[in-house]
């Protein structure tokens, strides 16, 4: 009881922008409080907070506020209206920095910074939130890690949250695609609920990490689940699916590379086909490695944009099986005008 009424006064006092402060001794952009210590909070909580300011002395042009963490959104106003960042302020001006802090997937003692950029004095000071997380959600696992995988069948793993009061998960916030989610939402109001972190069929070679961000019922509380794996598959390319040429220079020749490998059974010399790719050169290339080959291919760009794909056959035999095993890979790039 005594730390809530204490964190209550002490928001209450940051409500208020804690207008009974006096202004500090400066020149330039002069904070009445750099420094917010919301105390002990619930992990994903979110505060409301105001940092008050005023003008002394000489003008100040903001040409940005950067906080040094994604948890930190923030909004500036002058004399009621939102400031738009470069624009001068005049001396004996006041304003309001307006920080929206949410502290969902942080733990522990957490120290986070507003630092500001432009043209006047007072603009090497901070602004500081300070915190101490606790965890109202556990996860077991805490992070998912599938592993090494070879991306041929799906992967699931189920990952337990528990509250510390009965709760629904109602949405899914944001996710990392090609992973998928189930069991959200909630089905009804418990301690404990089971999700599942899934891995579709893939092709998509090498590492692969992802966020997932979960909104529940309980007091607008969030949490965050992390998840990673690794595909290594028996056949594979790389890329996998699109190859993005970015920007190319019109009537410049560009050259690209696709590898191509088989990590058991055998693979004999592809043959490659360009479709929608006018004037695409094509060559494969041996690689000294055993069932490795480099597909490579030559654009002259011409056109405002490069939009077509490369089809691969694949002459793989394994367990004395042979097949031809067909892969598409998108080719996309943008052509800049000399």
């Amino acid at each position: 009881m005594i730390r809530l009424f204490l964190n209550f006064a002490l928001l209450g006092c940051l409500a208020l922008s804690c207008s009974g402060a006096d202004l500090p001794e400066g020149e330039g952009l002069v904070f009445y409080e750099t420094i917010a210590d919301v105390g002990e909070l619930w992990s994903g909580e979110v505060r409301e907070l105001e940092f008050p300011f005023q003008v002394v002395d000489s003008p100040v042009q903001i040409a940005s506020a950067l906080p040094t963490c994604a948890c930190l959104k923030l909004q500036m106003e002058v004399e009621g209206q939102t400031y738009v960042y470069g624009k001068e302020i005049a001396v004996g001006q006041k304003g309001v920095l307006k920080v929206t802090y949410d502290s969902t997937g942080f733990h522990g003692r957490k120290f986070t910074d507003v630092l500001f950029k432009g043209v006047g004095k007072g603009l090497k000071q901070k602004i500081e939130v300070r915190s101490w997380l606790r965890s109202w959600f556990e996860l077991s696992p805490k992070t998912v890690d599938f592993g090494q995988i070879d991306g041929e069948m799906e992967q699931l793993r189920k990952i337990t949250v528990r509250g510390q009061a009965p709760f629904k998960i109602t949405e899914i916030l944001s996710q990392a695609p090609p992973m998928e989610v189930r069991g959200v939402p909630s089905a009804t109001s418990s301690k404990e609920q089971v999700i599942e972190i899934v891995v579709p069929k893939t092709t998509a070679e090498g590492r692969h990490v992802g966020f997932f961000n979960f909104a529940t019922d309980h007091q607008g509380y969030s949490f965050r689940l992390g998840a990673a794996y690794q595909v290594a598959g028996a056949l594979w390319t790389m890329p996998d699916k699109r190859l993005l040429l970015g920007e190319l220079a019109a009537g410049v020749e560009h050259f690209s590379v696709i590898e191509v490998g088989a990590r058991k059974g055998t693979l004999e010399m592809p043959e490659v086909r360009a479709e929608g790719l006018p004037g695409a050169s094509l060559k494969v290339e041996k690689l000294g490695s055993e069932g490795r080959y480099r597909v490579h291919l030559g654009l002259l760009p011409e056109s405002t944009k490069i939009s077509g794909e490369l089809l691969l056959s694949l002459p793989y035999t394994v367990e004395d099986k042979k097949q031809v095993v067909e892969r598409r890979i998108q080719v996309f790039g943008v052509v800049r005008k000399p």
